[in-house]
Parts: structure tokens; C-alpha cells; sequence
């Protein structure tokens, strides 16, 4: 599978990611189950690196899934396909392991190191090819900032992978598809 890509760099230090850290699918493993689990984009403290973090549901969305769960009977919901984030998550397989996940009360972790020092990326409008966006968000390590730039024609081809945590966010396993 090939894919466009967003490139990030800093605009005072050779500091390169991309968006290619988020490919693949991430779930949760607990007593047996799996829940598949969204994640955005972020940066890592410990990491230094652009990195893949978790993505938790807000309180209200777990709200309104819990109370369309009682009542769903449908198949599971594919995200791209769904809309309403809700409705997604109260249609899946493994639910109890989400709510697991939120009854540890913690904060989203990089998805490589298990850590939650991390800023998450928010995605501006309009990224393109042609010139570099800002993301309003500081190189810590350096006196730069971050900005983002789209691949344009350019896409890279990807090996689906599939990475499997503990509900504490520590990586369990990998494997390819």
C-alpha cells in the first residue's frame, strides 16, 4: 500500500519526522481481549522524535457510547465509514478494554516508549507541498518551532503492521500483516 505523507521539520536544527509514524493498526490487549485504537500524531519528550501517541476519547463521546451500547446490535463500524465517533466506538468488539483503559485515569503515552511526556500535533488547514505551515508548536530542544509540509505526488509504500500494547500503554508486540 502506498500513501501521501506529511513531513515535519524544525525551522532552526536538521530535527525530521513525518506523519508515517501513525501507519499501521494499534490495539490494546487485556484478559484475553483487543480493542483496535486510535492514535494521532505527536511528539515525544523522551523520545525526541515525532512518534505516534494514543488518541482517548473524550468524556462525553464515552458517554454517549456507553448509552448507544446498551442498544447497539449492529456490526462493527469501520472509522472511515462512521462519522459519529461514538457510534464507532460503541459498535466494537472488545469495548470493556477501552473502558479499562480510562479507568487507569492516565494520560495519552508515546506509542514507542510508553511515556506520557508528549505534545500531540494538530494537523492545520490548508498543508500543502509547496510551502512549510507552521504547527505553533516549539523544538524544545532547540530555539525553533515545527512546521509541516504535505508529500504533494510523492507517497511511500508501507508494510501493514499491527502493534499490540497493554492497557498501561507498553508495548506487548509487533507484527507484520
Amino acid at each position: 500500500m502506498s500513501i501521501p505523507f506529511l513531513s515535519i521539520t524544525c525551522t532552526d536544527c536538521d530535527f525530521r519526522g513525518s506523519s508515517l509514524a501513525t501507519t499501521g493498526l494499534f490495539r490494546w490487549s487485556h484478559k484475553g481481549q483487543i480493542f483496535d485504537f486510535e492514535r494521532r500524531l505527536g511528539l515525544c519528550l523522551d523520545c525526541n522524535k515525532i512518534v505516534a501517541i494514543e488518541d482517548l476519547p473524550d468524556a462525553e463521546t464515552m458517554e454517549h457510547a456507553r448509552s448507544i451500547r446498551t442498544t447497539y446490535t449492529g456490526q462493527p463500524l469501520l472509522r472511515l465509514l462512521e462519522s459519529d465517533y461514538a457510534k464507532y466506538l460503541a459498535s466494537q468488539l472488545g469495548f470493556e478494554v477501552l473502558e479499562e483503559v480510562l479507568a487507569l485515569d492516565r494520560k495519552p503515552v508515546c506509542l514507542e516508549c510508553g511515556k506520557s511526556a508528549v505534545r500531540p500535533i494538530d494537523r492545520p488547514d490548508c498543508v500543502n507541498s509547496e510551502a512549510p505551515i507552521s504547527l505553533n508548536l516549539g523544538h524544545p530542544w532547540c530555539a525553533g518551532t515545527l512546521q509541516v509540509r504535505g508529500s504533494g505526488g510523492l507517497r511511500m509504500s508501507v508494510r501493514a503492521k499491527t502493534h499490540v500494547y497493554s492497557i498501561h500503554g507498553q508495548l506487548i508486540s509487533s507484527y507484520d500483516e
